[in-house]
């Protein structure tokens, strides 16, 4: 099963850039890690389709490959999967996350990918019914909080790095005009 939402935000690009960097290698997303940089940087979060709130929500990993850029585009492959004991009952979520440039002053932020829903045939009927439904609405939550952290960030502790510095490393923000 295929699955996506994308959302434009009002922030340039090479500045939503700098932002999903920090926030992927040092900001609001790593603040929850629970492992390192092996494979890429895993995370767990509570997510679903009503946000954090428990009862609604479920404990995923989210593992975030290294970034490709390619001109006005990042994309940053992930998988997503629940954790726990249930975990099993939950689709695994093979997607990208794409950042690119979205006329002026704009990104488009989105996120596509593919799931196989688990027990067979049973699992495609559940899924035609609901789960699909919940798997959209529970990305379209993961976006909206990225891209609320991406459009208001939360000032760092930390000292920036300096400007100039390659992606995929945390970078500064541009100055803006």
């Amino acid at each position: 099963m295929f699955a996506g939402y994308e959302v434009t935000i009002e922030v340039p690009f090479e500045m939503a850039a700098a932002r999903l960097a920090n926030l992927l290698h040092r900001g609001a997303v790593s603040s929850v890690c629970e492992g390192a940089y092996q494979d890429g940087l895993a995370v767990v979060l509570r997510v679903g389709p009503f946000g954090g709130r428990r009862g609604f929500s479920k404990l995923v990993r989210v593992c975030f490959a290294e970034p490709v850029r390619r001109g006005a585009t990042i994309t940053v492959p992930m998988r997503w999967e629940a954790t726990g004991a249930v975990g099993e009952l939950f689709p695994v979520l093979d997607a990208d996350l794409i950042v690119a440039r979205h006329g002026d002053g704009q990104t488009l932020l989105a996120l596509t990918g593919s799931y196989r829903p688990p027990f067979g045939r049973t699992g495609a009927v559940l899924d035609e019914a609901i789960m699909h439904r919940l798997a959209t609405a529970t990305i379209r939550s993961l976006l909206a909080g990225l891209s609320g952290a991406i459009t208001h960030p939360v000032p760092q502790h930390q000292p920036a790095l300096e400007a100039g510095t390659p992606w995929p490393q945390p970078a500064t923000e541009p100055d803006q005009p």
